[in-house]
């Protein structure tokens, strides 16, 4: 299916929230008082009130009435009293970005680092529009993440990286960047 614009009633009424609770009502707060959420929903306000809406559609999941990605738009769209998203049910609708694999070295590599990473680096804008990892994976002393990152910009983004975890109080180093597989 192709992107169609949705009135944001509509989208709170048939889609229901991936964390927080069973009712957007709920979950809003809950995912605004979380620093890290919170920031991230300024940035896309800040985002929706310089371009009047944002870059890319959410992705939902018609059948089961889930949302797969878009979950802070939604909150700062409602947030900003936006009227209307874009919405596109497969990840095929997105803009296409380059998938590259990152090793980054951290030590000790513990599960409170790899959460704290996961909230500082998971979603950011970058060039123009916006990264998100896909997954990161821990080893012992290094973590593996897959971002998706426009052509071109994969040392910048490994630069992003360690400046956002530094900014965070975590020294990272990149060890390697590739073309994910």
């Amino acid at each position: 299916m192709t992107v169609r614009r949705m009135p944001l009633s509509e989208v709170l009424a048939t889609y229901r929230p991936p964390v927080g609770g069973d009712t957007w009502k709920r979950a809003i707060p809950d995912l605004l008082a979380d620093p890290d959420d919170a920031r991230i929903v300024d940035l896309l306000r800040a985002e929706l009130l310089e371009h009047g809406d944002f870059r890319e559609p959410i992705v939902v999941e018609p059948a089961e009435g889930d949302v797969l990605n878009g979950l802070h738009r939604i909150v700062a769209a409602v947030l900003s009293e936006h009227a209307a998203l874009d919405v596109a049910d497969t990840y095929e609708d997105l803009p296409e970005k380059r998938r590259i694999q990152i090793g980054l070295a951290a030590r000790p590599v513990t599960s409170a680092l790899v959460d704290r990473l996961t909230k500082v680096l998971f979603s950011f804008p970058f060039a123009g529009g916006w990264t998100n990892c896909d997954l990161l994976f821990p080893g012992d002393d290094e973590l593996t993440g897959w971002w998706n990152c426009p052509a071109g910009l994969d040392e910048a983004l490994g630069a992003e990286l360690v400046g956002r975890a530094a900014a965070a109080g975590i020294r990272l180093t990149v060890i390697s960047i590739s073309p994910a597989e």
